[in-house]
């Protein structure tokens, strides 16, 4: 069985390093490191397809722990690991620091000698992935939302070809591309789900000598409600109500996700009991019917 790659080594930050750290480290490498800038290497491309892998593993909680829980079996002496993670190569370190015994940063997976690039040839630009954080209610209901990033965009100064009056240009020094800072309107829809990878076309990496440029890719992270809880196409609230009313009953106004609605308090309600409003919860994905609003009772302390 093959062993876990240390995606910590892959981008040089330390076990216990932030999400913000992981992040920070992964756009400092993906900059260096990035295709469009090294005229299309073919060693670039396949560095940055590592970084990225180890990336997209470490920024997202879920499968940061389950990595995390893996390595530490496969690397326990004499232990045995439940999964393996693919990766291009495990003799990679980003970090700056030279492995024992090699003699460059980077090992090649693939023979030494890389193929012939044409510089001139149009190629696609590279699709791009972050994670986009959202309120509770924008999943749940959909909307759009701005959201910004950076990309790599044609370089305006030379017109992309990287000379001004044949000397080389000193915006782009040569690469015939820049990042820029760019915000697009990104339609969310409605009720999708947690960790969903939204693709927006055409919105990543610009393609080189007229190729199309990439997708831009948003990792789907629902934010914490302060009341609400999504529950697959459920919305969960717990409502307090007063002694009195627990035990006499009546009418009471509630929010639920857009709407405010007079519910009926039985007699002789319980802490925990549940009244269900149906078509009041989540949307269900790219349809138009929604799942219930289940309000949870808590009788409030005299």
């Amino acid at each position: 069985m093959a062993t876990t790659k240390n995606y910590y080594k892959t981008l040089g930050v330390e076990k216990n390093a932030s999400f913000a750290d992981i992040k920070k480290r992964y756009r400092e490498l993906a900059k260096k490191h990035h295709p469009d800038v090294n005229n299309g290497s073919a060693k670039a491309e396949n560095n940055f397809k590592i970084i990225s892998a180890a990336y997209n593993v470490l920024s997202n909680k879920k499968s940061r722990l389950e990595y995390d829980q893996t390595y530490r079996q496969q690397t326990r002496p004499k232990g045995r690991g439940a999964n393996t993670w693919s990766d291009p190569s495990n003799d990679f370190d980003f970090s700056g620091r030279q492995k024992t015994g090699q003699q460059n940063d980077f090992r090649q997976t693939t023979p030494e000698e890389e193929q012939k690039f044409d510089p001139e040839f149009p190629t696609r630009g590279f699709d791009l992935q972050f994670m986009i954080d959202l309120p509770l209610v924008t999943v749940a209901l959909g909307g759009t939302v701005p959201y910004s990033y950076e990309k790599y965009v044609m370089c305006f100064d030379c017109e992309g070809t990287g000379f001004v009056d044949s000397e080389e240009c000193s915006v782009c020094k040569g690469k015939r591309l820049v990042v820029k800072g760019v915000t697009v309107e990104v339609k969310i829809p409605p009720g999708v789900a947690e960790n969903y990878p939204l693709r927006i076309p055409n919105e990543g990496g610009e393609g080189r000598n007229g190729g199309p440029p990439g997708d831009l890719i948003l990792q789907i992270c629902p934010q914490p409600h302060p009341h609400f809880k999504r529950v697959k196409t459920d919305i969960y609230a717990e409502i307090p109500i007063s002694p009195e009313l627990a035990e006499k009953g009546g009418p009471l106004k509630i929010e639920t996700l857009d709407t405010v609605e007079t519910i009926e308090v039985e007699e002789g309600t319980l802490t925990g009991e549940e009244l269900r409003l149906p078509g009041l919860g989540s949307a269900i994905l790219w349809g138009k019917k929604r799942g219930d609003f289940v309000v949870k009772f808590k009788i409030e302390d005299d």
